[in-house]
Formats: C-alpha cells, structure tokens, sequence
C-alpha cells in the first residue's frame, strides 16, 4: 500500500502535462510569426546586398569606359566587373553573378522596371517578375549615350524593394 501511495505522488497527472503541452504551444504561435518575419528581413537585406553588389559593377565598368555605364543586363563586359570575373571590357571571363536569398542559387540580373528617369522610378516601382531577382537598367541621356544607371530589388512578392519614404522605391544609380 505504501508503494502505491509514493508513486501517485512522484508522477505528473496527466491535467499538468496538459498545461504544460498548451503553454509550450502558445509561446511557439507567438514566437513562429516573428521569425518568419525576421528571415524575410534577413532575404530583403541579402537582396540590398545583391543591389549594391551590381552597383559597384555598373560604377567599375564606367571608370574604365569613360564614363559611360553598360547598355543592359547582358552585356558580358558588365559582368565581368562581378566578384571572381576579369574586370575588362572584353567579358573574357564572367563574374559570378549574385545569390538570390529566395532561391538559394545565382540569378542573372533582370531589366529593372525603369522607363524613363530615375526620379520616375523612386515612385513607380514594378516588378522585377522573380522573388529576390536584381535589375539593371542603363538610362541614357539627351544624346543617347549611357551616363546614368538604375538598379532595383525585389522582395518575397518579386515587386520593388520599398524605399524609405512612403510610397517610395529603393533604386540604386548615380543620380
């Protein structure tokens, strides 16, 4: 009889693992959603990263053309200025092109979303058509020549990274 009565008394009911079980789940529900929305940070700062990354490439590539920024996207030369390429006009050897925080792998630059200026862009926005894609747009001036750029981001919806002001867009450029 006393054998039985020490283990009733060393064991939990199964009333307090229930509560136990219920706390544990309301703390998970209230800290799973911010998680979720610290790695979508995380993902926005690596495409930031991303945008400056392509932005230092369209700056090296005029330093060596005369100031003059590359026509698009594609053009090899341009992608030569990124990490691990040759760092010449000739895009003998390519860069490597930047990780996409969405997808995990290297993406190639998109066209960005930019029709006529810069300025036009800060308050359109658009969609760069991929989560974390990268644009670039080259945006001539009177004379047709390249002497101003863009680059945007997208985020987990593939549309433009939101600037700092309301209704605004984060376009990287010379201007």
């Amino acid at each position: 009889m006393r054998s039985r009565k020490r283990n009733r008394a060393s064991g939990f009911t199964l009333i307090e693992l229930l509560v136990v079980v219920i706390i544990i789940g309301i703390l998970a529900a209230i800290a799973l959603p911010n998680f979720i929305g610290a790695q979508d940070k995380a993902r926005e700062a690596s495409v930031k990263a991303n945008m400056r990354t392509a932005q230092i490439a369209a700056e090296s590539f005029a330093t060596d053309s005369a100031g003059t920024y590359p026509a698009t996207e594609s053009d090899n030369g341009y992608k030569s200025y990124f990490p691990g390429g040759s760092s010449d006009q000739t895009g003998t050897t390519a860069g490597n092109m930047p990780v996409n925080p969405f997808k995990g792998s290297p993406d190639p630059l998109v066209q960005a979303p930019i029709s006529s200026t810069i300025a036009a862009a800060r308050t359109a926005g658009g969609s760069l058509g991929a989560p974390g894609a990268v644009g670039y747009k080259a945006v001539p001036d009177a004379q047709g020549n390249n002497t101003s750029y863009g680059v945007m981001g997208g985020n987990k919806s593939g549309n433009a990274l939101s600037g700092t002001t309301a209704g605004t867009f984060l376009v990287l450029s010379n201007q």
